[in-house]
């Protein structure tokens, strides 16, 4: 089957971008003819690969077509993109130090709290001492890159992957974690939730964004990761796209959570979520998470002491 990559694959680009992906079902060759491809994103990119490796562990052939005509090829090449899908070219330029730019996508495969120090000292350099201008920042993409890393680990039961990138002009951090395995709601589902089995795709996001939901598949202090992500997010008026399956939510500033559906019937195998920070808005890390908890309900005010406890 021959896909013909689009020019742009970013803002409204993406959603049909994996429905796009998702009409490949049972081929047994995929084409991705990358002639037209001019701006991808980190989560676009995040979600490429770990769609081609699950390709290729399903034992397809997958062949990239005419990167000499893309534009960006010496861009997918820093990104580590053709190399993690298999499709490693000579490299006709010179890598340069990344730290404050980007951070190419990577598997993750390794101690998910050393890869998040890697991935924020790339986005905040310097933001790892004490008092440094970018020490809220740095905190911030560990906590939010950690948080959506060990999701994919511990219940995609698929390969994760991540990557970010600084828009200066916007002023904005991305960053992207997508895994290729079974989906929000399959992991409910396995994990004996009974209230998962009639819910959409897009209902289980939602549900995974509320306090103590896991698929541990027990009483549980843990499942807050999503939801204080999602906080952090709505305390900085950032922006949060989380699509599994069928299902797409969307956090914007100022509103609330979107469900909606991939378009034409779309599918992803596995879960991308993809967040966006602006670097004006993170200032005071613990600030920011301590309001994330309060508002999601993890901590109680002691009302003589003005306290707060977990």
């Amino acid at each position: 089957m021959h896909l013909q990559l689009p020019s742009q694959i970013n803002a409204d680009g993406l959603l049909p971008f994996l429905t796009q992906l998702s009409t490949v079902e049972d081929s047994v060759e995929v084409q991705l003819d990358f002639s037209d491809l001019r701006r991808v994103s980190p989560g676009a990119l995040v979600a490429l690969v770990a769609t081609v490796t699950r390709w290729l562990r399903q034992q397809r052939e997958v062949v990239f077509l005419n990167l000499e005509r893309c534009v960006i090829t010496g861009y997918l090449q820093r990104m580590d993109v053709l190399r993690t899908c298999g499709a490693d070219l000579p490299e006709n330029f010179r890598r340069h130090d990344a730290r404050g730019r980007f951070m190419p996508v990577q598997l993750i495969d390794y101690e998910v709290d050393r890869m998040g120090n890697a991935m924020a000292s790339c986005l905040a350099p310097g933001g790892d001492d004490w008092e440094h201008p970018l020490e809220a920042l740095h905190s911030l993409a560990w906590y939010v890159f950690t948080e959506t890393a060990n999701n994919a680990r511990q219940h995609s039961r698929g390969f994760g992957y991540a990557a970010a990138q600084v828009a200066r002009t916007e002023g904005l951090v991305r960053l992207a974690v997508g895994d290729n395995g079974k989906g929000i709601r399959q992991s409910f589902v396995d994990a004996g939730l009974s209230w998962a089995a009639d819910m959409t795709d897009a209902e289980a996001i939602l549900k995974a964004l509320e306090p103590k939901i896991s698929s541990r598949g027990r009483p549980t202090n843990e499942g807050v990761g999503l939801t204080l992500v999602s906080g952090l997010v709505k305390q900085t008026r950032g922006w949060l796209l989380v699509v599994s399956g069928t299902g797409v939510v969307r956090l914007r500033p100022d509103r609330h959570p979107e469900m909606l559906t991939l378009p034409d019937d779309g599918h992803f195998a596995g879960t991308l979520v993809i967040s966006a920070f602006r670097q004006k808005d993170v200032t005071d890390f613990a600030s920011l998470l301590h309001k994330a908890k309060f508002e999601a309900g993890l901590l109680r005010q002691n009302v003589q002491s003005g306290t707060f406890t977990s």
